[in-house]
């Protein structure tokens, strides 16, 4: 018995292990700077490996490469941005080769890592902006969350013709829904 429960627990470790992160952006060290830290002193980090994230906030195609201006935002474990108001800054990753624009719409979830590669000044609106630049080794965009309440559940059992819980006159325990 116990000959099998070491080789099974380190398949299911290896397959959870495999499927936290997507392929393109491993995770940095403990010791990778943070957004605020290097908007204070960029010169001391250039070069520092980090994976960073955010929303999207532009994209901009050039000769070169793309310029990805990404709103940042605390990652999960997984690497994934969460979503909310707050924010440390801005940063720009720039990423080689073409991003189509109508799929890295504004607002979407977007994980880079890559090398820190100095400070570039552009403006926010009116406002001149010091964006730290990330040269980028890999990317990810993440999906976007399903809205749609198209799909149910069948029930396990038994299934009620008349049973519509999203309907506004169901019976409910605190009477009638209203939106």
């Amino acid at each position: 018995m116990r000959t099998l429960l070491l080789p099974i627990l380190l398949a299911s470790v290896a397959l959870v292990a495999c499927a936290a992160t997507p392929e393109g952006i491993p995770a940095t060290g403990p010791d990778s700077p943070h957004l605020t830290e290097v908007r204070g002193n960029a010169e001391r980090f250039q070069g520092a490996q980090v994976r960073w994230g955010g929303s999207i906030a532009g994209v901009e195609n050039q000769e070169h490469g793309t310029l990805v201006e990404v709103v940042s935002r605390q990652l999960d474990n997984r690497g994934r941005p969460h979503s909310g108001d707050g924010s440390d800054g801005r940063f720009l990753a720039v990423v080689e080769g073409f991003l189509d624009p109508a799929i890295h719409t504004h607002g979407r979830a977007f994980t880079v890592t890559g090398t820190i590669d100095g400070i570039a000044t552009r403006p926010v609106g009116e406002h001149k902006y010091d964006y730290v630049r990330v040269r980028t080794t890999g990317h990810h965009l993440w999906p976007e969350p399903r809205t749609d309440r198209s799909y149910r559940h069948p029930p396990p059992y038994f299934y009620d013709p008349w049973y519509d819980p999203w309907h506004p006159w169901y019976p409910h325990p605190r009477g009638l829904r209203r939106w």
